[in-house]
C-alpha cells in the first residue's frame, strides 16, 4: 500500500494544456510539455499565432519553463514562467508576501498615498483574473490538461 501511495504522489505533467477560457473571447494559449523536457507555448488570436519554444522542469509543486530568446529569437515569451501544479491544472503562483511588503515600502518612500494600495489578499485575487469577454466579465484563468502524453 505504501508503494502505491508513493507512486501516485509523483506529478505527471507531460501533456497538452489549454487555457480554460479565451481572454476577451479571442486570445488563447496552448502549452505542450513533452517527455524530454521541451515546451511549446502557443499564443493565438486576432491574426496572431506564435509558438515560443523552451525547456521545463519541476521544482517541488511548481512547473518552471525557461524560454531562451537568444536561441529562439521569435519567442513571444522570454525568461521564466512558473505555474503551480494542481492535479490536471497549472495555475499562476501567488504574488510573494515579501515582494508585496517591499513594494509597499518603496511606495511609502516616494510619498505615494498608501491608503489606495490593495491589501495583499485583494492583490493576489486581482492578479489571477482576466477578461472573459469584451462585456467586462472576468474570471480566474489557468491551464487545464486536454491531452495526456505517456512517457516511456
Amino acid at each position: 500500500m505504501l508503494l502505491t501511495l508513493i507512486s501516485c504522489s509523483e506529478k505527471i505533467v507531460s501533456g497538452k494544456y489549454q487555457t480554460n477560457f479565451n481572454t476577451y473571447g479571442m486570445f488563447s494559449r496552448t502549452l505542450t510539455l513533452d517527455c524530454n523536457g521541451n515546451a511549446i507555448l502557443n499564443f493565438r488570436g486576432d491574426l496572431q499565432n506564435n509558438n515560443s519554444f523552451g525547456n521545463w522542469k519541476i521544482d517541488k509543486d511548481t512547473l518552471v519553463i525557461f524560454f531562451d530568446s537568444v536561441k529562439n529569437r521569435n519567442n513571444k515569451y522570454q525568461g521564466e514562467l512558473k505555474f503551480l501544479i494542481k492535479r490536471n491544472k497549472l495555475e499562476n503562483p501567488p504574488f510573494q508576501k515579501k515582494k508585496y511588503y517591499e513594494l509597499v515600502e518603496s511606495l511609502k518612500k516616494t510619498g505615494n498615498d498608501t491608503l489606495k494600495i490593495l491589501t495583499y489578499r485583494k492583490l493576489n485575487k486581482m492578479m489571477n483574473q482576466n477578461m472573459k469577454n469584451h462585456y467586462g466579465k472576468i474570471g480566474k484563468q489557468y491551464f487545464k490538461k486536454i491531452e495526456f502524453i505517456e512517457c516511456k
